[in-house]
């Protein structure tokens, strides 16, 4: 019954986002599939192989919804970061790339979230002002692509996609070099399976408190047309 209730309830995107990481976690740590330090090491590989197109590949990978939750393309973009000479234009060209393939992946996770079904209606954190999400879902590949994915669901306009290259070059670029002037270390730490989990849960708990203060406004508008 409470299962029941709290499905109900639930934000479905963030909570569903939850069940598969975990199921990935399982499956890894049952080493039926490959652990994320594992995919880390062929991404590592293909960056340090084809350049820029290895970081293009591992960038997509975890720009897609859901499929990024095991993917650890941050961690090869602060490999890149973090092997490259410091110059403007390196790390410039670093952001851009990046900032494309993100916008690409955009594109897909929007038209993925159009053919998704919910019994109850999705939104990413529980907002409605999708200008200031979108500012703060540039944090992370991971909340970009399910912000796109909602707008997709929601059947929003796509047009906002227009506007991801825009904030992620000048993001990415500052972002950059505070990673370049990181230890090397750090790198192992940005797709930690562990934090990801944290950023999930808080990401529901966010969803929940938001979607309750929009049901008790919606109940305080209803009772003042009753009165």
């Amino acid at each position: 019954m409470f299962l029941k209730k709290f499905w109900k309830e639930a934000p479905k995107i963030p909570l569903t986002a939850l069940i598969f990481h975990i199921i990935i976690t399982i499956l890894w740590m049952s080493k039926i599939i490959p652990p994320p330090s594992s995919i880390f090491v062929i991404l590592e590989n293909l960056y340090n192989n084809f350049g820029y197109l290895g970081l293009f590949i591992a960038t997509f990978l975890e720009g897609i919804v859901y499929l990024g939750l095991y993917f650890p393309g941050s961690s090869i973009v602060a490999l890149a970061v973090f092997v490259s000479d410091g110059k403007f234009l390196t790390l410039l060209s670093i952001s851009i790339l990046v900032a494309i393939t993100l916008t690409i992946t955009s594109f897909v996770n929007y038209f993925l979230g159009r053919h998704i079904s919910f019994k109850k209606e999705a939104d990413v954190l529980g907002l409605k002002k999708s200008s200031k999400n979108l500012i703060f879902s540039i944090i992370h590949p991971n909340i970009l692509a399910f912000y796109f994915f909602n707008e997709g669901y929601n059947k929003k306009s796509l047009m906002k996609i227009i506007l991801v290259p825009f904030l992620m070059i000048p993001y990415g670029l500052v972002f950059a070099y505070m990673l370049y002037f990181l230890s090397a270390p750090i790198k192992s730490k940005l797709d930690s399976p562990y934090f990801i989990a944290l950023l999930i849960l808080f990401w529901i708990i966010i969803a929940f408190i938001m979607d309750h203060k929009k049901k008790v406004k919606e109940e305080i508008k209803r009772l003042e047309k009753v009165i």
